[in-house]
């Protein structure tokens, strides 16, 4: 999309913005705030009232600018009616415009559980996620579609091109790997199957003003492995927690859940979900440098990196895909050095 057709978007989002807060009771005149940009297409503003307004209305509002032709706006419609209606924290959508992918939403605020964690203060939010992620799991509707191991093997192929290939400029070895990919891709299905959230982590999850959870970037949810979201959260890319911490939390979790799940089994189902899910999300970390000229995932790639390996480490069956790691960790030092340092 050119600079110009950016600009006349987002002249238009303004436009439209300014005429729908009128009916929750602000004046005219907006204040913005761009917010962090993730992994998607869709843009965020915090907007503010330019003057004083009534003591009910808001303070705050959320816009989301969401382009139709490249994200699936119809489907985050229907997962933030489903899940409002089991419990879940999800923004409110005040208003939209279907054509354009324009939104309205509620503000849950800017304290991601992510701020919570650097004040050393988990266990006081963790407690309710864990609610908030048994709400997730209870959810059972036709608008929720499967998790496929076709989709699981192809996000695992993110991490051989974009990351191994594209960025490292590697040959990937697929026969070397190939078992460790087909055992971790048995693993998902192997599980009890639920509603996942996907992306269940600590810059998706805020601890809003009234002490709740509010849960944002849930439209690709999907029926996949129960031990999914709870590898996101424990086994956190951004965010590392100590093994203790991590067994506590798993054993709070089946403490909880009236999923049948194997107590005996889970932990290793647990570590072998974030195996796969970290390999991809090293994968799409590469892939937004490279392809969508996105570089503010690439600190994350390490740490990643080091959680795999130990993670590794702890399993037989998983050793050979440790060995490639610490294969490629000096190359990928050496790639990510002068950007990182890049002004």
């Amino acid at each position: 999309m050119s600079s110009d057709t950016n600009q006349q978007r987002e002249d238009g989002l303004r436009r439209w913005a300014e005429t729908r807060v009128l009916a929750l009771g602000w004046p005219g005149g907006l204040r913005w705030e761009p917010l962090r940009v993730e992994a998607s297409h869709r843009r965020f503003y915090r907007i503010f009232p330019a003057t004083t307004v009534a003591a009910e209305a808001p303070a705050s509002l959320v816009l989301m600018d969401s382009p139709p032709t490249l994200e699936n706006n119809p489907q985050f419609l229907r997962l933030a009616d489903i899940f409002a209606r089991h419990g879940v924290g999800v923004p409110r959508i005040l208003d939209h415009e279907a054509s354009s992918g324009w939104f309205l939403l509620s503000d849950l605020g800017s304290n991601h559980l992510a701020d919570v964690y650097l004040k050393g203060r988990p266990d006081a939010v963790l407690p309710a996620v864990l609610t908030t992620l048994h709400r997730i799991q209870h959810v059972r509707d036709p608008a929720v579609p499967d998790y496929s191991p076709a989709r699981f093997r192809d996000e695992l192929d993110i991490f051989a091109r974009w990351f191994v290939e594209a960025f490292l400029g590697r040959a990937f070895p697929d026969g070397r790997l190939e078992s460790v990919f087909a055992l971790l891709v048995d693993n998902t299905r192997e599980q009890v199957q639920c509603c996942v959230h996907r992306d269940f982590h600590c810059r998706n999850l805020l601890l809003t003003e009234t002490g709740e959870i509010g849960v944002v970037d849930f439209q690709d949810a999907l029926v996949g492995p129960a031990a999914y979201d709870l590898a996101s959260l424990l086994r956190d890319c951004y965010h590392r927690f100590p093994e203790a911490d991590v067994a506590r939390w798993r054993d709070a979790y089946l403490a909880g859940t009236d999923l049948p799940v194997d107590a005996d089994a889970f932990a290793r189902q647990l570590d072998l979900t974030a195996v796969q899910r970290q390999l991809k999300a090293v994968g799409i970390f590469a892939r937004l440098h490279l392809r969508d000229s996105k570089s503010t995932h690439l600190p994350s790639i390490v740490p990643v990196l080091d959680q795999l390996t130990d993670l590794c480490s702890a399993y037989a069956e998983l050793r050979v895909l440790g060995d490639f790691l610490d294969e490629i960790r000096p190359v990928t030092g050496r790639r990510l050095e002068p950007l990182l340092c890049a002004p």
